[in-house]
């Protein structure tokens, strides 16, 4: 049974972890740095796409804990529907990604995602090595990122302060993520666009957070 907190309780629990923060810490962390959720948090999106993303219209439900990987412990959101995304545990980004059957489908390195703290206005372009497992290529890969606002985003798991990064990469892929790092949580609401140029073909992607439930 899916549990939907309300905003007072997220609000509650983003306070919680400030508090734990700053009795270890001189400080809390900067408006717009990730707080890390706690071992055990579990998170449901309703996923719409179609295309190249695949023609889904169902719940995705994530398990959000560690692991170890290649000698070292990285942070893990694993999924029955999506597969699982291993993070770097200092800048939470990805570092590989696996298919629900556990095959490892890509690595990044360096490893992708957000420049923490994010900012209205700031900007910055990564560039990539992608292993694609499966068939042992390498493929470069580079993604330019903009956070363009700050909005109170309403979603069924309630209503946010978020920050709205547009990510568009060298393949033509266009992704719009609306993202609550102070909450501790990365992804609020998610669209993505694939061209018909893009190697994967033509796709929409459309994801909102239904659910939290932390430990």
């Amino acid at each position: 049974m899916k549990t939907h907190l309300p905003r007072r309780s997220l609000i509650t629990t983003a306070a919680l972890l400030a508090s734990l923060w700053m009795a270890g810490c001189a400080s809390p962390p900067a408006p717009g740095t990730l707080v890390p959720m706690p071992d055990g948090t579990i998170t449901t999106f309703q996923r719409v796409s179609s295309g190249s993303y695949g023609t889904v219209n169902a719940p995705v439900t994530w398990v959000h804990g560690q692991r170890q990987w290649q000698g070292r412990t990285v942070v893990e959101a694993a999924s029955p529907q999506a597969g699982t995304n291993l993070l770097d545990p200092v800048t939470h980004r990805t570092i590989a990604t696996f298919n629900p059957m556990g095959d490892l489908v890509m690595s990044f390195e360096p490893a992708l995602g957000y420049q923490w703290p994010l900012a209205v206005g700031k900007t910055w372009t990564d560039r990539h090595t992608v292993t694609l497992h499966p068939s042992g290529r390498q493929v470069p890969l580079e993604v330019s990122y903009r956070v363009e606002s700050q909005e109170d985003v309403t979603v069924p798991a309630g209503t946010f302060k978020t920050w709205k990064v547009v990510a568009t990469d060298s393949l033509g892929e266009v992704q719009q993520y609306w993202t609550a790092p102070e909450f501790g949580l990365p992804t609020i609401k998610r669209i993505s666009d694939r061209p018909a140029t893009h190697p994967q073909g033509a796709g929409h992607l459309e994801g909102v957070l239904t659910a939290v439930r932390r430990p």
